[in-house]
């Protein structure tokens, strides 16, 4: 299918669609969900400040722009005056790039992927080079840019099987959209397979590995760690249990594992922490159901002291990453529910072996590579996670060497964010362009 061709039939259907689109925006504007439409539709009131090059990185949500971060820090170290911007399309990518990118010059909501809507928002950033983050495949977006004469490149880039399998209905329109990517940086060979039988050009694909590595902080100090537990009300010796990220339908199991760790480490306590915050009254009342006291995070933030309770649930953005390093054990949610999984990196960073469920084909390659280093274990029930959580907190030594696997297997993998960094350079200073017939097209 050739570029003019695609692009008119993908527009096409844009139109045929726009009235669902509409009743979909509409609905989320009235629940809250969506915010800055004059951001959405290109009306941008971008900084105004010297600086070389340009780079404008869109990262759709929160764990995007947690990826994302370690390659802007390393792109600014390396060339301190360049103007970065960062686009998202949720909030809670928005409130994460407040926390973890407070280095970029502005940050906007994502243009809404409409030939004129783009345009304008080229138009208002003036980039030198896009970065796209992981999967972010905008085509109207990416043929504007190529059009220009903009370097496009994929950073981090990663296709789940789910992914993949729906990607493969649209293989047309990904085509199209590849012919403009100039370099495309995958985190696995698996991952480059998949791109490339998706029609992106194989001559543009290279494995560069997981920034998700760099992401991850050094683990905390031992006078951190003694003033988070302290700030936590957790007393030196109590063993802890963190369950992060965690979707409807794990939380049951996570305190039916709770309930049996208690009957043989009496003084364990539970750091329970829903993926999504919106979510944090229903926990609650389930942490409250089954028979235990809570306290929300943000409580203890306010009055600080000894919580009288069994479960701590915290409901600050953000924050989850320092209090993994709090753990005796580790679970991450998106595993036991069919999600795909969330970030276990964070609780080995800290070196802390990490449970998850079943379901890892979001983050596959990591968890192959957690079990491989003995620091994942893959279980497929909160009683399982019980008996296998009890042999750990049952040995102190077996702790100690886990922590010392975790924090070797984080090291051996650090350094994808600065291979993604240079290559982002290198469009910047025009060495990486798409072929010409694509750009003169028009």
């Amino acid at each position: 299918m050739g570029s003019w061709l695609a692009f008119f039939i993908y527009n096409s259907l844009l139109l045929l669609l726009s009235p669902v689109w509409a009743v979909y925006a509409i609905s989320r504007g009235l629940s809250g969900k969506e915010a800055r439409w004059d951001e959405r539709l290109g009306r941008l009131k971008m900084v105004e400040r010297q600086g070389h090059p340009r780079v404008w990185v869109h990262a759709v949500s929160a764990g995007e722009v947690a990826a994302a971060a370690p390659i802007i820090r390393s792109l600014l170290s390396r060339r301190p005056e360049s103007l970065v911007f960062l686009s998202t399309i949720t909030r809670a990518g928005r409130e994460m790039a407040s926390k973890v990118c407070t280095q970029v010059s502005q940050t906007f909501y994502f243009p809404v992927d409409l030939p004129w809507v783009v345009r304008r928002s080229l138009s208002a950033v003036r980039p030198d080079v896009v970065v796209l983050v992981e999967g972010e495949i905008w085509p109207n977006f990416i043929f504007e840019a190529g059009r220009r004469g903009i370097p496009v490149v994929l950073v981090s880039g990663r296709i789940s099987e789910k992914g993949y399998r729906r990607s493969a209905l649209v293989k047309p329109f990904l085509r199209w959209a590849f012919g403009n990517i100039c370099a495309l940086g995958m985190q696995t060979e698996t991952d480059a397979q998949r791109i490339v039988s998706l029609g992106a050009p194989l001559e543009r694909v290279r494995v560069m590995g997981s920034a998700k590595y760099d992401e991850e902080a050094a683990p905390l100090s031992d006078a951190d760690v003694a003033a988070l537990r302290a700030s936590l009300g957790l007393a030196g010796d109590e063993p802890v249990l963190v369950a992060g990220s965690t979707r409807p339908g794990e939380e049951e199991q996570i305190l039916d594992a709770y309930r049996i760790l208690l009957g043989r480490f009496p003084n364990l306590r539970l750091i329970l922490a829903p993926r999504h915050l919106e979510r944090v009254k229903e926990v609650e009342e389930l942490v409250v159901r089954a028979g235990y006291s809570c306290t929300r995070r943000t409580e203890l933030l306010r009055g600080g002291g000894k919580p009288a309770s069994n479960v701590i649930l915290l409901d600050t953005m953000g924050e989850l990453g320092r209090i993994y390093a709090v753990a005796s054990v580790a679970f991450v949610g998106g595993t036991l529910a069919p999600i795909g999984g969330h970030n276990i990196l964070q609780p080995i960073a800290q070196g802390k072996p990490v449970f998850f469920g079943p379901h890892v084909h979001g983050i596959r390659d990591v968890a192959a590579q957690a079990m491989e280093a003995g620091v994942g274990f893959r279980i497929n029930s909160g009683v399982e996670l019980a008996s296998e959580a009890a042999k750990l907190l049952g040995d102190p030594n077996a702790l100690a060497e886990l922590r010392a696997k975790c924090l070797g297997l984080v090291e051996a993998n650090r350094g994808a964010a600065e291979r993604y960094a240079q290559m982002i350079l290198e469009a910047a200073g025009g060495n990486c362009r798409p072929h010409q017939e694509v750009l003169m097209l028009g």
